[in-house]
């Protein structure tokens, strides 16, 4: 969370004041969840186990791609249990697939993976099996094989395979034994191939007893099937699955261009296309199978320092649980190196019989979220009319008020949230009740902070999340003492998507709006605000251009989180509003994973750019152009560019400069006589000086 909640007492009444974090306090908290191992279990009394090959200090990342396919014989965890468990392709141990898991969070000890093996009594069994870490350099990893109750430790991994040993007997009348693969706490990239379970005596002795040992036996639609198709350069490839034992060909290209291409020879069930050489950018791939058919997309490569982009805890994006589409938003959330996302949970929706809750159309998707480590904002909306008309469209009178925030107090026992909204967009039409003043929303923000602080005194309380910015509507809130239930602040200013740099001011204004009539203030959340890139509205550049440049001028600001709306385009027709908001396409036929589009390139971009680094300053740096630089002046990336069209920035340094381009190309600046000068457009780029790197700072 960004913040937690004290209590104090204020004129007699409970009130609870938002406690800032430091945001390098929040990134440590992300890396931690994101990276960290626990130090591997030891193995019981009795129970041998090896470990074979050398350490090495720091070693290169392998080029492998998780795909969507089933894996033959084992029992793979879901994705509501950990982050992700799928068949691996590319740099494997044996044959063309391994084992993947990624698990960025893990609240207790789960099994990953299991098998149930037929065995001997009485047996002595040989287990191995070869395990290895996406880290250059050695990690402890919290993870053990487990034989019944029997563990096999791992010990420290990096990239490079490292064979695991142990021994077991089988009891005098045991027949079968479970082989599992235990997480008992987060770790990233962990590969698992060639497991072997063998006697050593008896009937069955030297046959390996393991079905599918290195899980080469799988079950995939035909297509472009990586789990996702954002990447970063150090590990870039994509999986395929095409006709078995014919050629596949296929070609990388960037505005029509050729960038590379190759021919896989003879096609196992999965394959990989390794992308090495392709750099940062956003491509389109062809892929041609034995059976001549042709499938494209496109697909985003981000220069980051580990196999996956870190999340910048400022970061969120809008979501809709409640429609099959985003089943696997948590995936693509956490792919972009997004934090928190945004839902309804429609009151309407849960509680259709008074004080009778049913959450299972948000279950699911919540607990896929938190399985990611992506926070969940949960809105409190809308009307209830089992509470009656007056309560059909808002909560209305002292009846819909107890109710609603009984039902936001079920809503945070069941849930592990980021916070709750207290509603959408009262001020507007999703409001359908008779009155959408401040006056008419100050008793939805009080009745769900009182309830809230007898379940979890610590969860967010965020108020407003109005359409626009209406002055007058927060000026009449805070007057009515709203401040009080209030630990965050949010809205939604579309209107400023035609001159996004004006969010800065208006951030600006709504804290000064709270100090002088609240004699408080709060942290600002944009908790919405998105431009649709249908035909005749925007293109999909100038959608990627206004996400970048809203985002980094609600920062600059001072806003502590920014929401996109939203993740996934609604629908497949270029000409409809609601279709073309997405960061993503549409899902398309055989593409398993959903496209980006530029916006999410743009977002992965700024985000591995951006580095987490903390907000510093706006600068001069020539007529007509926007400068804001993050982190601190020996480790600088400025973000700029130019409202009105081409310009040129000068930026005065000693040493040259590192130019990143709003489409990822990259290039070295040196300075003559003091200054650098570069052109600009509407689009920005970014500028790294001093030790500044892509990637998460640290």
């Amino acid at each position: 969370m960004e913040f937690a909640r004290g209590i104090t007492t204020v004129s007699g009444r409970r009130h609870r004041q938002a406690v800032a974090l430091s945001l390098s306090a929040v990134l440590a908290v992300s890396l931690m969840a994101g990276s960290s191992q626990a130090a591997a279990a030891k193995v019981a009394p009795g129970i041998s186990a090896g470990v074979t090959a050398a350490a090495s200090k720091s070693v290169g990342l392998p080029r492998t791609a998780k795909a969507v396919a089933t894996i033959d014989g084992w029992t793979l965890a879901g994705p509501s249990e950990i982050g992700e468990v799928a068949p691996e392709v590319g740099s494997v141990k044996s044959g063309s697939v391994a084992l993947g898991i990624d698990a960025p969070v893990i609240a207790k000890t789960t099994t990953a993976a299991s098998t149930e093996v037929e065995v001997q009594p009485g047996t002595t069994y040989s287990f191995s099996a070869y395990v290895r870490l996406q880290s250059k350099t050695t990690k402890s990893v919290a993870m053990r094989f487990a034989l019944d109750r029997t563990p096999i430790r791992v010990p420290k991994l990096n990239a490079r395979w490292k064979q695991v040993t142990g021994i077991v007997t089988t009891g005098p009348k045991q027949t079968t034994m479970d082989v599992g693969i235990r997480v008992s706490r987060a770790v990233r990239g962990l590969s698992i191939d060639a497991v072997r379970l063998v006697a050593r005596s008896g009937p069955t002795k030297g046959v390996n007893v393991i079905p599918n040992p290195s899980f080469e036996s799988v079950v995939a639609k035909r297509g472009i099937v990586s789990s996702s198709l954002v990447m970063t350069t150090p590990a870039a490839a994509v999986a395929v699955a095409m006709p078995v034992g014919k050629p596949v060909r296929w070609s990388v290209t960037r505005s029509g261009k050729k960038v590379k291409s190759g021919v896989i020879k003879r096609a196992a069930a999965l394959s990989s296309i390794p992308l090495v050489g392709v750099k940062q950018g956003l491509y389109t791939l062809r892929v041609r199978g034995g059976d001549g058919k042709l499938t494209k997309t496109t697909i985003a490569i981000v220069d980051s320092p580990t196999p996956w982009i870190a999340k910048d805890p400022r970061a969120g994006v809008g979501l809709h649980v409640e429609n099959d589409l985003y089943d696997d938003a948590a995936r693509y959330t956490r792919a972009l190196g997004i934090s928190h996302a945004r839902s309804d949970v429609r009151w309407n929706r849960v509680e259709k019989a008074k004080g009778v809750y049913d959450w299972s159309l948000y279950d699911e998707d919540f607990q896929r979220l938190n399985a990611q480590g992506v926070g969940v904002l949960a809105i409190a909306g809308y009307g209830n009319p089992a509470y009656g008309k007056a309560n059909a469209g808002a909560p209305r009178n002292a009846t819909g008020y107890r109710a609603y925030g009984n039902y936001a107090a079920a809503m945070a026992k069941r849930y592990d949230l980021a916070g709750i909204e207290v509603y959408n967009e009262f001020n507007w039409t999703h409001n359908e009740s008779n009155c959408r003043s401040a006056a008419c929303y100050v008793p939805l923000a009080k009745r769900v902070d009182k309830m809230l602080a007898t379940v979890d005194p610590k969860l967010p309380v965020v108020v407003g999340g109005t359409a626009k910015y209406p002055a007058s509507w927060f000026k009449s809130l805070w007057q009515r003492g709203a401040l009080k239930f209030a630990n965050a602040v949010s809205f939604h200013p579309y209107e400023k998507t035609g001159k996004p740099e004006e969010i800065r001011t208006l951030v600006r204004q709504s804290r000064a709006s709270m100090k002088k009539y609240g004699k408080s203030t709060r942290p600002v959340w944009i908790t919405e605000l998105g431009t649709s890139a249908a035909i005749g509205n925007r293109t999909t550049t100038e959608q990627a251009s206004i996400l970048m440049r809203s985002t980094v001028s609600a920062y600059a600001g001072g806003a502590s989180r920014f929401y996109w709306y939203n993740l996934i385009n609604d629908g497949t027709d270029r000409r409809e509003h609601f279709d073309n908001f997405g960061l993503y396409e549409h899902p398309t036929s055989g593409v398993a994973a959903v496209a980006p589009k530029p916006a999410a390139f743009a977002q992965a971009l700024m985000t591995t750019q951006l580095g987490g680094r903390k907000y510093r300053a706006a600068e001069r740096v020539g007529a007509g152009v926007v400068s804001h630089a993050f982190g601190t002046t020996k480790n600088s990336v400025r973000v700029v560019w130019a409202p009105k069209g081409k310009k040129t920035a000068t930026i005065r340094t000693s040493r040259p400069v590192v130019v990143v381009n709003f489409d990822g190309t990259t290039r070295t600046v040196k300075p003559k006589r003091g200054v650098v000068k570069i052109s600009v457009t509407k689009n920005p780029v970014f500028v790294r000086s001093g030790a500044a790197t892509a990637g998460v700072t640290r």
